[in-house]
């Protein structure tokens, strides 16, 4: 008689196997995952110390940072794309080329940001409240154009073992510096922010990956503005459409309902951290397969399995969060009337996944798909502002519902046009 011998459902040295062939992207994603109780000591010290008022100025003037990015023209999409697309072809002196000159046009752009700012700002009669919410965005902006630049060298997992450090000594910075927030108030909390920024601006220019010199060729900058542009489009207009809410707030309400909805915002960056973190991981490494094999198929894949594994880490998580913002928010007596919106606001945890919904797309360069992206974002977030508005008066209701409903019909349309673009390329 013949014995059948089942093999246990886990197998330890298997496990431990995957556990090392992985631990880059583990380190990579407990760096990002450690950010969120730092988040909250940080969120609890901000919102005990700062008025409602002051967090809405801070989150008003912070939108320059959005509308500053126009000055890349897409040359920082195009390197992002192009550098791991041209290793994995096997073509490293132009893959060298063209991050010298994106390096080269960062430091353009800040140039000619700090040449334009003064402009800007003393032509409006800015309060000092005002005016030093402003001053710290401009920095963030100027700083910025270097550190993407930076953040876009980084794709090997040795690379990733770096930047995974950088974070942790990050998140150390941001607790040791809350203390600024206790002491200081909005104040504390800008000068926080300065510092962060340049703590994290050194770090990634110590641990560079590519120590290159700028290079500034016409030729090379319009190859990179050819396959950047359509990409930088798509997400410069994604981040204009992302600040409607905060605009429809200000337009119908005031300073003091957009720092109410301030905690909505964190919940929601904090609910896209996962799948964003995610996506700055692989997106280098699925280009750069692509780049070796051709196969859209294998990326569309690997992209599903990133939907899968936000959903199931996300919904324990908002499930806690539902049981405990009631007593949470007793912490937090300046900013109760955000609890329902927050509760609310929880229903956004697995429809974050719309944000990787143009992942396959800017992959595979594909521009009109791209752009039906675009368009259906906006379509969604206008429409249902609009009519959630026109049913229901309290506008705060209508922003978090409105968010809700985009996401939710924008990742039903990202996943089928992702499935449209495989099948095409395939």
């Amino acid at each position: 008689m013949k014995f059948i011998s089942l093999k246990p459902l886990f197998d330890l040295d298997t496990l431990l196997q995957k556990l090392k062939d992985n631990k880059v992207v583990l380190k990579f994603l407990s760096s990002s995952f450690l950010s969120l109780p730092v988040s909250i000591i940080v969120s609890f010290l901000t919102f005990r110390r700062i008025e409602p008022y002051y967090m809405g100025v801070w989150l008003a003037m912070s939108i320059f940072e959005t509308y500053a990015t126009i000055l890349r023209l897409g040359v920082v999409n195009g390197m992002n794309r192009e550098l791991p697309y041209y290793l994995g072809v096997g073509k490293t002196e132009e893959a060298n080329e063209f991050a010298q000159n994106t390096l080269a046009f960062s430091l353009l752009n800040i140039v000619v940001l700090l040449l334009i700012v003064p402009f800007v700002i003393f032509r409006f009669e800015l309060n000092i409240t005002y005016l030093a919410c402003i001053s710290v965005a401009v920095f963030r902006s100027t700083t910025a154009f270097y550190t993407t630049y930076l953040s876009g060298t980084f794709r090997t997992s040795s690379h990733f073992n770096k930047l995974s450090n950088i974070q942790f000594i990050n998140l150390t910075s941001n607790l040791l510096l809350s203390p600024l927030i206790y002491f200081y108030g909005l104040y504390g909390f800008l000068a926080m922010q300065v510092l962060l920024t340049s703590i994290n601006l050194v770090l990634l220019h110590r641990f560079r990956p590519m120590r290159i010199k700028p290079a500034l060729k016409v030729k090379v900058i319009l190859t990179l503005m050819k396959t950047g542009i359509p990409l930088f489009l798509t997400s410069y207009l994604v981040s204009l459409i992302d600040t409607i809410p905060r605009l429809f707030i200000l337009s119908y309400g005031n300073e003091v309902m957009l720092g109410l909805y301030s905690p909505v915002f964190i919940l929601i960056s904090t609910l896209a951290l996962l799948p964003s973190t995610l996506g700055q991981y692989y997106y280098p490494k699925l280009t750069y397969m692509f780049g070796q094999n051709n196969d859209a198929g294998q990326v569309w894949r690997k992209i599903k399995r990133l939907y899968l594994v936000t959903i199931i880490v996300t919904l324990p998580a908002i499930l806690l969060g539902y049981l405990i913002l009631d007593d949470v928010i007793k912490y937090f007596p300046k900013y109760v009337g955000s609890l329902p919106y927050l509760k609310i606001g929880l229903l956004m945890g697995p429809l974050v996944l719309s944000k990787l919904g143009n992942f396959v797309n800017v992959i595979l360069k594909k521009t009109d798909q791209m752009g039906i992206y675009v368009v259906s974002y906006a379509f969604f977030q206008t429409t249902s502002l609009f009519i959630l508005y026109r049913l229901n008066h309290d506008v705060l209701l209508t922003v978090i519902w409105s968010q809700i409903l985009t996401s939710l019909c924008l990742f039903i349309v990202s996943y089928f046009l992702n499935q449209r673009t495989v099948k095409l390329s395939i």
